[in-house]
């Protein structure tokens, strides 16, 4: 479970909630913040004494009721640790409006919408609720939950005012270790762009179609806007997949001219989830050996899936999948001037001959570079096209190795 700003993104896991003791103990209501979630304090109730008002007997009753259960909840001991394990609740709010989804068949048509669209397909009936309780069954607290959006739950606790709650997180927790970087084939001029996220989650990198220029465009000031946003979504929402957050770019872009292909990578607890639109593309590679290679994209040679204006391609036609990850994998992330330059076979064989990802980034950027000024060179690309010869293109390439966060 990961929180961030608007709320706390479930992972499927089992999470940890520790009751620890506070010294402190107050005789009226009062709020805090634990870990950025919101914890109301429960007053101290004052005792009930026995009275000759107009109050109806019912009444009295109902509030020594009342009193005799916050007395419970207030007699657990002080000074000592309790740790009660809970299922993660990411599945007890959420119900399917099935007559939305009349024409949603698959995964893939559902992945295919938008946030709002997708949000359409659920409703929620009322708010749930969790109680939390020491071994020896005294409550101690409650969670509410609320679902906020797709993957989004919020979590509200109350607490005993003895007692400081904290949710743990209990999933593995990888970050991207590497370093990635745009050549331009001429000097000062680049329609590359990249980005790593400022957790290290995320990367992205992008294309600009270089047509754009023969009407006046820089064909990079659209790439960089797709960069620029997500990276900026990617510190505000860390939860959004790469779906989400190439929709939100595509959105954000319709009145910047030019085009580009894109790729994204994005750690979310112990997978890797990828979305792609054109021939940027990925390699993952374990144990020397390539585990996953995903496939460009592209109407016909040359001529790549692009998002931008005067493009019939949407965030739809791109490939979004998501990868099991382990400590130590390594992924090449880059554009088609970096693969179509470098046969696979050379970046299994680069990263036995180095020592370190930092070296390993060094290897592959000066071989893409040297190759794609080689007409000799043997290439992916001529290979396709039945020639020799090196392509001479701007070149971005990324190279990460999958780093557990030291807690």
């Amino acid at each position: 479970m990961s929180i961030n700003q608007n709320g706390i993104y479930l992972q499927p896991q089992q999470n940890i909630v520790s009751a620890a003791s506070s010294s402190s103990s107050s005789s009226s209501a009062s709020s805090s913040s634990i870990n950025g979630m919101s914890t109301t304090q429960i007053t101290t109730p004052t005792q009930l004494t026995p009275s000759i008002s107009s109050l109806s007997q019912q009444y009295q009753q109902y509030q020594l009721q009342q009193l005799q259960q916050q007395q419970q909840l207030q007699n657990i001991q002080p000074n000592q640790q309790q740790t009660i394990n809970i299922e993660s609740p990411i599945n007890c709010n959420l119900k399917l409006n099935n007559q939305s989804l009349e024409k949603i068949t698959t995964f893939e048509q559902f992945q295919q919408l938008d946030v709002v669209q997708q949000s359409q397909l659920f409703y929620q009936l009322h708010e749930s609720f969790l109680n939390l309780s020491s071994p020896d069954g005294k409550q101690i607290g409650r969670l509410k939950i609320k679902q906020t959006s797709i993957d989004v739950i919020n979590l509200e606790i109350e607490s005993n005012p003895n007692y400081e709650i904290i949710v743990q997180n209990n999933t593995k927790k990888f970050y991207f270790k590497g370093m990635i970087n745009s050549v331009g084939k001429q000097q000062g001029i680049c329609e590359d762009s990249h980005f790593l996220s400022k957790d290290f989650t995320t990367i992205g990198v992008a294309d600009g179609v270089g047509s754009w220029r023969s009407v006046g465009v820089d064909p990079g000031e659209y790439s960089r806007f797709l960069m620029s946003y997500i990276y900026s979504q990617s510190l505000t929402t860390p939860y959004l997949k790469p779906y989400e957050l190439i929709e939100s770019a595509y959105r954000e872009s319709v009145n910047i001219p030019g085009s580009s292909t894109i790729c994204i990578l994005k750690i979310i607890g112990s997978k890797v989830y990828s979305g792609l639109v054109g021939d940027s593309s990925f390699i993952q590679i374990r144990k020397d050996q390539i585990f996953f290679r995903s496939n460009e994209q592209t109407h016909k040679p040359n001529f790549p899936y692009q998002l931008g204006q005067n493009s019939v391609d949407k965030p739809s036609s791109g490939v979004y999948m998501e990868h099991p990850i382990q400590e130590n994998d390594i992924f090449v992330i880059g554009t088609d001037g970096f693969f179509d330059n470098i046969f696979d076979q050379e970046i299994v064989k680069a990263i036995k001959e180095v020592n370190s990802i930092e070296s390993f980034f060094k290897c592959l950027l000066e071989l893409a570079k040297s190759k794609s000024q080689d007409p000799e060179a043997q290439t992916p690309i001529g290979q396709r096209n039945g020639k020799i010869g090196g392509k001479n293109d701007d070149i971005t390439v990324g190279c990460f190795v999958i780093t557990k966060v030291n807690k």
